[in-house]
């Protein structure tokens, strides 16, 4: 039932045109993020793209064809009702596992600086962990809606079992690659979730101990044991193991309050490995100052808070299934953030995340594009149903027992 009185659709068009489609905040806030993030790329990839390929705007050219396909992405998912995508997640899960075990496979996937996440498809290479994130969320979303009565009165931890299992499967296949940083993102991301799908604290903290007993020595296992160290005493380290995390401090110390200037940073000149990649926040630190990481870091917040404002926008008109998938990708956003700066600010051992938005790569651009582009789905579907305003040419409604939560599966 729509919580707000039907308002006919021309009184709705006068007082705000086009609300009922776009999320302005959260498209001011994307906007702002993309248009920082092509800026200081392209200051932050001349150099290293001068002498690889000859060709200083070789990552910004590259970047640029990858905005545009995640364009026409997101369009195309802005297009789709968010209700395909419930059943759909489950049947992508297996797909996506089969690839996180065809890019493991030597002569399939692609090994970039001793990792293998890439699937080279000639014109691209598409890094499956990425896509993964998006499939998990879908997959999640789908089954707390399905099973959330089980989840949160069930003694028994069978419904548990199975969310976990899958977790578990996806989580050590990432970690074959290996791609520690992805792991941590899709298994914090799939416990929010599935305590706001009402699973116990109690039993949510059982689970998350038992998760951290198991982290703590993966973390420490071969090449992630020498990042501890240098994470601990980068100073001692800084011509080895420490001299990433030395390198990112000093882009952040030299920035001060205002930074350098556009094009005045000093660490992108071969100082700083992957500085268009994993450390471009230390660039945008060196070059913008701290005045330029408190906007950047206030246009994710606002980003992730516009999620969460989203999800519960539709959590409250009985859209369960959009609101579990827009808490989702808060939550996704949230975390690959936070872990991204963590690792500049030499708080966190590196991880190889990108900056969402900013950093060099076509799947983490496109696929976060596409994810906006569902979040941006579920606030129209929303407001529609709010204001009683119902869609041109949209299919006849189903009854479908798995969007209330005290359905059976």
């Amino acid at each position: 039932m729509s919580l707000l009185p039907a308002m006919p659709l021309d009184t709705l068009d006068h007082n705000n045109p086009w609300a009922r489609y776009i999320d302005r905040d959260l498209l001011i806030a994307l906007l702002a993020i993309v248009g920082i993030g092509i800026v200081i790329l392209a200051s932050a990839s001349m150099w290293v793209a001068q002498k690889q390929y000859n060709d200083p705007y070789f990552y910004l050219h590259r970047q640029s064809i990858y905005l545009a396909m995640g364009i026409v992405l997101a369009i195309v998912m802005y297009q789709i009702r968010v209700d395909f995508w419930q059943q759909l997640g489950v049947r992508l899960l297996p797909i996506v596992l089969a690839l996180l075990v065809l890019v493991l496979i030597p002569g399939i996937g692609k090994e970039v600086n001793g990792s293998r996440r890439w699937l080279n498809l000639g014109f691209m290479a598409v890094q499956v962990s990425e896509l993964a994130k998006l499939i998990m969320l879908l997959y999640l979303s789908g089954y707390l809606i399905r099973h959330g009565k089980d989840l949160s009165v069930s003694q028994s931890h069978q419904p548990l079992l199975i969310p976990l299992l899958v977790l578990g499967v996806t989580g050590g296949l990432l970690l074959l690659e290996p791609d520690f940083g992805s792991t941590i993102v899709i298994f914090v991301t799939g416990l929010s979730l599935l305590f706001l799908g009402g699973v116990p604290l109690k039993r949510l903290g059982i689970l998350l101990g038992g998760a951290i007993l198991v982290m703590i020595p993966v973390s420490m296992m071969g090449y992630r044991s020498a990042r501890w160290d240098a994470l601990i005493n980068p100073w001692a380290h800084e011509a080895d193991k420490g001299y990433q995390t030395v390198h990112a401090l000093m882009a952040i110390g030299d920035g001060g309050w205002f930074g350098n200037g556009l094009g005045g940073g000093i660490q992108k000149l071969f100082y700083l490995p992957e500085a268009h990649n994993d450390f471009i926040f230390s660039i945008l630190a060196e070059e913008f100052g701290f005045i330029g990481m408190l906007v950047v870091l206030s246009l994710y917040g606002w980003l992730v808070m516009r999620a969460f404002v989203i999800g519960f926008q539709a959590d409250k008109a009985g859209k369960h299934f959009g609101a579990y998938v827009a808490y989702g990708i808060g939550f996704w956003m949230g975390f690959q953030v936070i872990l991204h700066i963590g690792v500049n600010l030499a708080v966190l051992p590196p991880k190889g995340l990108t900056l969402p938005l900013m950093s060099y790569g076509g799947s983490s651009l496109m696929i976060t594009l596409a994810s906006m582009a569902l979040l941006m789905r579920v606030h129209r579907e929303t407001q529609l149903s709010q204001f009683g305003v119902l869609e041109k040419r949209a299919p006849k409604p189903r009854k479908v027992r798995a969007i209330k939560r005290t359905a059976r599966d």
